[in-house]
This record gives C-alpha cells, sequence and structure tokens, in this order.
C-alpha cells in the first residue's frame, strides 16, 4: 500500500469496497492505518471500536503508533481509548501501546 493518501483517496476506497466494515482484522487495521493520517474524522468511530474489539498487539501497535504520529486531536483520541479500554489489554500488550502514546506524547 502507498504510504501517503489524501482523503478523497481513502474514501473512495471505502465506498468501493467497504474496507471499514471489514469482519477481516488484517484488512480492516491495514486500511484504518491508512485512513488515520488523513484526519478523515468519519473513520475514528472504526478505530476506537477495533481497538476495543481487539486485544492483539498485532492490531494495536499499528493503529495506536498512527493516532500518536498524527495531529493533537488523534493523539487525544489515542489516549481517551487507551485509557478506556487498557484494562481489557494483556499487561504486555498494555506497555507496549502505552509506551507508544508516550513516546509521542
Amino acid at each position: 500500500m502507498p504510504i501517503y493518501v489524501v482523503y478523497m483517496q481513502v474514501t473512495a476506497l471505502d465506498e468501493r469496497y467497504k474496507l471499514s466494515e471489514s469482519r477481516d482484522y488484517e484488512v480492516k487495521v491495514a486500511f484504518l492505518q491508512l485512513a488515520i493520517p488523513t484526519g478523515c474524522k468519519c473513520y475514528f468511530n472504526e478505530v476506537e471500536k477495533c481497538l476495543k474489539q481487539v486485544g492483539r498487539m498485532k492490531y494495536l501497535r499499528p493503529l495506536y503508533s498512527s493516532l500518536a504520529k498524527s495531529s493533537s486531536e488523534e493523539k487525544m483520541l489515542a489516549q481517551r481509548i487507551f485509557s478506556e479500554a487498557q484494562e481489557f489489554y494483556h499487561p504486555i500488550a498494555r506497555s507496549v501501546a502505552e509506551a507508544i502514546l508516550s513516546k509521542h506524547s
């Protein structure tokens, strides 16, 4: 996948292939990871649901990293989601997500 895309490209991909609605977390997380840097707020809800439903580091790490590397609004979103979901994560996954967020705060 390309590293840089714009908002319109992300929404066009999603309209065509419904990637944000995918039940396959490999596909969904890859798409959301691509969408976060565009600043498209329409995917924040899907990002939040994903981070609260799946506790695997394989999926947590790229989403928290993308949020933490983005604007202050995305960083605040990441902090809020983490504070609400951290008790459901495995201790190692929790410490990895915490390290990502503290590194980019």
